[in-house]
């Protein structure tokens, strides 16, 4: 495999484990008793980094969860989960992070990855 076919398919890798959690939590999301415009009551959701091993929780209200992926090439996640070469730190919040990816089509890449047509909600 020649190195930028390794790179392009670890990035769609990552970008398909960042999107199946964020899939998860939104799942989560629907299931709260609360408004997404809740600024007050801590939820737990999985971190979303690339890592398909992580399974660790951080702890945001509804309303941060919602500014988090008000663009589809946003996530969140702990501390420490960044994965420099494909995303970069753009807020920093007490137990977790937002980043986003680096010029990337994250849609295509999700569709290349063998994940089918993106979630709507997390559309921009």
């Amino acid at each position: 495999m020649r190195p930028e076919d390794w790179w392009e398919a670890r990035h769609a890798r990552l970008v398909k484990n960042e999107e199946s959690f964020r899939q998860y939590n939104n799942r989560r999301m629907e299931q709260e008793p609360v408004d997404s415009d809740d600024d007050e009551e801590p939820i737990p959701f999985l971190c979303e980094c690339g890592d398909f091993t992580c399974v660790q929780a951080l702890v945001m209200t509804a309303a941060e969860f919602a500014d988090a992926h008000a663009a589809a090439d946003r996530f969140v996640v702990l501390p420490g989960h960044v994965f420099d070469d494909v995303e970069r730190v753009v807020e920093h919040h007490g137990g977790f992070e937002v980043v986003e990816k680096l010029d990337m089509n994250v849609d295509e890449m999700w569709r290349e990855a063998g994940g089918g047509e993106p979630n709507p909600s997390s559309a921009s």
